[in-house]
């Protein structure tokens, strides 16, 4: 028989967030804002370092999908949603252009993981039911091969070099800038009623620079404070209204 309602399998839960990883995020943002029903699996934890990169996934109707997007319009479709209703054209075209501000700010997130992941190791929601064997393989293998990995993709991308580091945290400050400029005093990145994709992918990334550990943590988490306090206004706003559980689902 053919699954009806939604299963998502995901990367494991933490203690800070819902996922470490935003496109889990804001997959599942996506679907509790437009009230699209839905289960959650966590993948095995042998999965995590080999497949990382394909979570989330989604299956459902006989359908599975390894494209977060091409199964979320799926899932929209079967619903009656739409990704981004309310969105004129030009708004259309700022959305993709401010999603690719949101990427690279992303590479900027995953530079701060690749010289320090090591908070995940001790995550205490992650490794609750562990075996001391899983906990010895958490700690000792897959946590320091995701640092290492995340490092190498990093330096693909051009991050690397003694002054990386400076680099990544005046890239990351005017990043953040721009977009509380954008986002002025209002509720969401445009003037609609309900929060577009767009409105859930950055508080997916967003929400990862406000509550995980980063590279020069506290000058960063002090200019957001200091120079960016609407951002960290719609990150709250956006947990109210659609993480009601966060406290359930992340701790």
């Amino acid at each position: 028989m053919h699954r009806k309602t939604a299963l998502l399998t995901t990367l494991p839960r933490t203690v800070t967030v819902p996922y470490y990883a935003p496109s889990c995020l804001f997959l599942e943002t996506v679907l509790r804002s437009k009230s699209i029903p839905y289960d959650t699996v966590q993948c095995s934890l042998y999965n995590v370092l080999p497949r990382e990169h394909l979570y989330p996934l989604i299956a459902s109707d006989g359908f599975f999908f390894k494209n977060v997007m091409e199964g979320l319009d799926f899932l929209l479709a079967k619903y009656g949603k739409s990704l981004d209703s309310g969105l004129t054209p030009k708004e259309r075209a700022q959305a993709l252009a401010l999603s690719a501000l949101l990427d690279e700010l992303t590479w900027m997130l995953a530079y701060s993981r690749g010289q320090d992941f090591s908070w995940l190791r001790d995550d205490r929601k992650i490794i609750e039911d562990f075996s001391l064997i899983q906990l010895y393989f958490w700690r000792n293998w897959i946590v320091p091969q995701m640092q290492k990995r995340t490092r190498r993709r990093v330096r693909g991308y051009g991050l690397s070099g003694k002054s990386a580091g400076k680099e990544v945290t005046i890239r990351t400050e005017a990043m953040l800038e721009a977009l509380a400029s954008l986002l002025n005093s209002n509720k969401y990145f445009f003037d609609v009623n309900e929060p577009s994709w767009l409105d859930c992918k950055a508080f997916a990334v967003l929400v990862q620079f406000k509550y995980t550990p980063l590279h020069n943590e506290a000058r960063l988490k002090q200019f957001m404070k200091d120079r960016t306090p609407n951002l960290m206004t719609f990150v709250t706003r956006m947990k109210e209204d659609f993480w009601s559980d966060w406290i359930t689902v992340s701790d």
